[in-house]
């Protein structure tokens, strides 16, 4: 009597199906149980997982690299010119405007001139692709100005617990957030707000 056929492990046969980026999931996941069902070990069927996850994330970057040239620019640019453009702000005319917006544009124009400075780069890569459109651009402008606002109020209301007092010094804090993170954080900002932004049609589409 033969022994019941053990299924892949569940977890991989639910990343496939869910979180795999681009192509047919669920063929490739029929195709891959089948392989399983003939011999194969729960080894095999995760490294299948893994490569088709690799291949599907390349294929994504492949259709949008616009959109990932503008997430790289505005995770570099805040590194390279943060420092010149951090008093920028003074030099709008913001102490004519009520309390709190006084505050508000002291503290957020040098962000939004951040972010407002690598569409540019935006703008370049879509005429490249073949897929720029202005509203598009200012779509993506306004949702990456959106963000970055949430996250700004954000990173206020949960300061306390994203830092710690520096010994003998308890008018300065230190973040306790790796820089690693906050770098991810910033590159998923610009990511998500050009795909929202600029969303695939036409070419891109059909080269799926």
């Amino acid at each position: 009597m033969k022994a019941p056929k053990s299924d892949p492990p569940n977890s991989a046969v639910w990343l496939l199906r869910h979180t795999c980026p681009g192509g047919d999931n669920e063929a490739l996941t029929g195709d891959l149980i089948e392989r399983f069902h003939e011999g194969q070990t729960a080894a095999w069927f995760w490294r299948q997982v893994f490569v088709a996850f690799l291949v599907g994330v390349l294929g994504e970057i492949r259709l949008r690299w616009p959109h990932f040239i503008y997430a790289l620019a505005g995770t570099a640019v805040p590194l390279v010119v943060s420092s010149s453009v951090r008093g920028t702000g003074f030099s709008m005319h913001w102490w004519v405007l009520p309390w709190p917006w006084s505050q508000l544009v002291l503290e957020f124009s040098p962000i939004a001139i951040l972010a407002l400075m690598v569409l540019p780069v935006l703008g370049a890569a879509l005429v490249i692709n073949g897929t720029f459109r202005w509203v598009s651009l200012f779509r993506t402008g306004f949702i990456n100005l959106t963000l970055i606002l949430l996250g700004y109020y954000l990173h206020g209301y949960l300061n306390p617990w994203l830092t710690r007092p520096v010994p003998g010094d308890p008018h300065h804090r230190l973040y306790i957030v790796p820089e690693g993170l906050q770098l991810l954080l910033c590159f998923s900002t610009y990511l998500v707000s050009a795909c929202f932004g600029c969303p695939l049609r036409g070419r891109a589409i059909r080269a799926r």
